[in-house]
């Protein structure tokens, strides 16, 4: 594990409040309001009902109370290294979604509902992303409880590239961009409790496996997570 070998990307800091959870960091804050729901059921009573995004001068409301799925916590925050972008991973009863807002319009996508409208089936919850260091560019993870699959979106021409499974990946806990944009890193899990850290070239479009690691080594690989959840 050689943390030089990746990019470092500026860690944002979660604080909760009454009806409120905010994430700060160098010059953005994201604070999303929570509303309570008698009728649901107790773990789905507390929805977002918005979130407020101020960056610099700018700043965006997301009604996030009329989306189609509910959610109930913002898990983690990554803003892009070209400032212009933020990833907002946020909860929801089955999964995590994952939502990307431009920072100078306020216009964002939901990346499930993206991948849907690409064909795309199955997307019950987006586990891991991590910006690219060159481009407005993002990977990420999506899948089930039994299937991961590994995507990149490009935000500026609104499309996909989908890397080839090596194997029959399970979950996927971690991503990690090269500092040159050019590999991507991601730890998998295949059979259960047995994990591989795998390399997608960008340039020849193909992924090898690099080596194979116990779950302790996967858990120090934790410490290079640029979007810890507290």
């Amino acid at each position: 594990m050689n943390s030089s070998t990746y990019q470092s990307i500026p860690k944002l800091k979660k604080t909760t409040g009454s009806n409120k959870i905010v994430w700060k960091g160098d010059n953005i804050t994201i604070t999303a309001n929570t509303l309570k729901q008698d009728a649901a059921a107790d773990f789905e009573q507390n929805i977002i009902d918005t979130i407020v995004i101020t960056h610099s001068k700018e700043k965006h409301t997301l009604q996030t109370r009329d989306f189609e799925v509910k959610l109930l916590d913002i898990t983690s925050v990554a803003q892009s290294p070209s400032n212009e972008w933020i990833a907002i991973q946020a909860e929801k009863s089955a999964g995590s979604n994952l939502i990307l807002v431009n920072l100078k319009t306020g216009k964002y996508t939901i990346l499930k509902e993206r991948l849907e409208k690409a064909g795309k089936q199955g997307v019950e919850t987006i586990a891991s992303y991590n910006w690219s260091p060159k481009e407005d560019i993002i990977a990420f993870s999506y899948g089930n409880t039994e299937k991961s699959t590994l995507a990149i979106y490009d935000t500026k021409k609104d499309s996909f590239v989908y890397p080839p499974r090596a194997t029959n990946y399970i979950s996927t806990g971690l991503i990690l961009w090269h500092k040159n944009g050019k590999s991507i890193d991601f730890i998998s899990e295949y059979p259960s409790d047995q994990w591989i850290l795998f390399r997608y070239d960008t340039e020849t479009k193909k992924v090898k496996p690099v080596k194979k690691m116990t779950q302790k080594e996967f858990q120090q690989w934790f410490t290079l997570d640029k979007y810890p959840t507290k």
